[in-house]
């Protein structure tokens, strides 16, 4: 019998992708991808222009040659910053990638990044703490004020431990039982000794010790 094809055919090998300098390249020529799917809330988009527009630094945006002229498959919302900036031009890197190819960079590109450590994190923010306000934080960083505020926490140094009291000068509980009536000849005493029962309590002592 002729072998037939593989029922579960192994999945195509990807050309490896040549290390390329960034340039410049005009906003005009660079196109979106249609089918991205990552979408970047509108207030940390006016975030990332803000630091753009601040720092004039990005990662540069990742594209391929398509249809005379460029398509994105990483970055899009820089463009949009840049865009909104009112820019010419951005740095780009110019990857060689098939309509295969671009769809699976499409897919991972925007999703294989770490995750924050907490008290890392903390501590970073402590850093820039020095130097900026938490408000000032926000309008920099992805986190709210709420974010900022609790993170800031997280790195607070801890309280000074206190001495211990000498165990001689905190009170200790005294428990004694007592009929009805005996109950209510004490309590008729103390009051007319005045002050807290426990001083009452302790004048009586004081006054059967003379």
């Amino acid at each position: 019998m002729a072998n037939g094809p593989p029922l579960h055919p192994t999945p195509k090998t990807l050309h490896p992708i040549p290390p390329m300098q960034p340039q410049t390249l005009p906003l005009t020529e660079l196109h979106p991808h249609p089918a991205n799917s990552n979408v970047m809330p509108s207030h940390l988009l006016d975030k990332l222009i803000k630091h753009i527009d601040t720092t004039g630094q990005y990662p540069p945006i990742i594209v391929r040659k398509h249809n005379n002229a460029y398509q994105i498959l990483d970055g899009h919302h820089r463009v949009k910053a840049l865009q909104q900036l009112d820019r010419a031009n951005a740095n780009c890197t110019v990857w060689e990638a098939n309509d295969e190819e671009a769809l699976l960079l499409l897919a991972t590109l925007n999703r294989l990044q770490g995750q924050d450590d907490p008290l890392k994190r903390a501590h970073l923010l402590r850093s820039l703490a020095e130097h900026h306000t938490a408000t000032e934080l926000t309008k920099l960083l992805p986190e709210r004020i709420e974010q900022v505020k609790k993170l800031l926490s997280l790195d607070a140094k801890p309280p000074k431990p206190t001495v211990p009291p000498n165990l001689d000068d905190m009170p200790v509980a005294v428990h004694f039982f007592l009929l009805p009536q005996q109950k209510r000849k004490l309590s008729q005493c103390l009051k007319q000794l005045g002050g807290t029962r426990e001083q009452a309590l302790m004048k009586l002592v004081e006054e059967r010790s003379r």
